[in-house]
């Protein structure tokens, strides 16, 4: 029954985590957006590159960097957790999840830097 609790809790942890990473990164682009709304309402002139750069800086490719050794280091620290407990298996491969995001992005990362 032990277990049972701290897989959920650690199950509950990673679903706060998730819904807060989505839920910001949607305010903040929702926040550009009007940022940008509000400039072209009081006449700013906003060419099509001024507006393609403030994009660019949005997706830039440090944050799948800093997500992907951030993710690594979660499953990790998961893992250790797992081992200091006894060896359990379940949290050890809960710890999985976060590695394969982490891995995921730090591919994106490394494949958009040999891009042109």
């Amino acid at each position: 029954m032990h277990d049972s609790i701290i897989v959920g809790i650690m199950f509950t942890s990673v679903v706060a985590v998730a819904f807060s990473f989505l839920y910001f990164g949607h305010r903040n682009k929702m926040a550009l957006q009007e940022t940008i709304r509000l400039a072209m309402d009081k006449g700013q002139n906003l060419s099509p590159e001024s507006i393609e750069q403030i994009l660019q800086s949005q997706a830039a490719p440090q944050k799948d960097f800093k997500r992907g050794i951030l993710l690594v280091c979660l499953a990790l620290a998961t893992a250790a957790y797992g081992l200091l407990d006894g060896y359990d298996s379940t949290i050890i491969g809960l710890s999985m999840f976060p590695l394969a995001l982490g891995a995921g992005y730090l591919l994106v990362w490394k494949f958009d830097q040999q891009q042109p």
